[in-house]
């Protein structure tokens, strides 16, 4: 399977169901993810994830207008999940997003329309409504090279350039494809960038070069192969990034519990 293009049809269904009140068919799944020739196996992974992100997956209209039913009034926030390995400053930043007053489906739709009919209001309003999802789709692309606080940065930059855009859409569907769609334009095009740079390669070696040495210093010392949470707290370093680096190595740092080199 093609993962990017995995990633980028998860992402688009995610923003889709979003804007049918956190409901999709399965029909519509299958559509979309048509170009991948998945079996009904890896069909179930997506739907288990779909589920867990609060989606209702529904087979008739009958099941789709129940499913908005049970769930009108509820008014529950959609917080973001605060991640063991995230950053220091990654949590302060969730909390902070989570503390914001909630906007269900209706009142979101509501805004977006507003906006499309008096658009000099989109930048006051717009990127509030997709702050925690450009957090949500920059995990889906970390690993590849870029630290995930560069990722989401970028992601609300590419809110903004949305943004200024709007004239292309008709609709608040449309404008949830659209700006989704510049979000995850932002994040590839800073991943190419970064892999592009002429001195990539020599940065990932120097990279993986100084943790390789850092984990047999500490191997040594304890006489036996060491973890990544062991050299977090011995190096100071995140674990993201030593476990992001590991794999840049090919996972074949030899000091590290779990290397294939082992």
């Amino acid at each position: 399977m093609d993962e990017e293009q995995f990633k980028k049809l998860i992402i688009k269904v995610r923003a889709l169901a979003k804007s049918q009140d956190e409901t999709i068919s399965k029909e519509e799944v299958h559509k979309q993810f048509l170009p991948l020739n998945m079996e009904e196996g890896q069909f179930l992974l997506v739907y288990k994830y779909l589920t867990e992100e609060k989606v209702t997956l529904y087979d008739t209209e009958e099941e789709r207008r129940n499913a908005i039913s049970e769930t009108k009034g509820k008014n529950e926030k959609d917080n973001i999940k605060i991640n063991e390995d995230d950053s220091e400053y990654l949590k302060m930043y969730i909390e902070e997003l989570n503390g914001m007053d909630h906007v269900d489906a209706d009142e979101r739709r509501k805004l977006i329309e507003g906006v499309l009919k008096e658009k000099d209001t989109a930048a006051g309003i717009l990127p509030n409504l997709y702050l925690k999802e450009v957090i949500d789709i920059a995990r889906l692309y970390a690993g590849q090279g870029v630290a995930l606080e560069d990722l989401i940065g970028e992601g609300n930059i590419g809110i903004l350039m949305g943004i200024k855009m709007l004239d292309v859409c008709e609709n608040a569907e449309e404008v949830d494809e659209f700006i989704t769609r510049t979000i995850m334009d932002s994040m590839e095009s800073l991943i190419m960038d970064n892999f592009s740079s002429g001195d990539f390669d020599l940065k990932v070696l120097e990279r993986v070069n100084e943790l390789n040495d850092k984990a047999r210093e500490l191997a040594e010392d304890l006489e036996r192969l060491v973890t990544v949470k062991e050299l977090s707290q011995e190096l100071d370093m995140e674990e993201e990034y030593i476990e992001e680096t590991i794999r840049l190595s090919g996972n074949a740092i030899s000091y590290i519990e779990g290397c294939k080199n082992n």
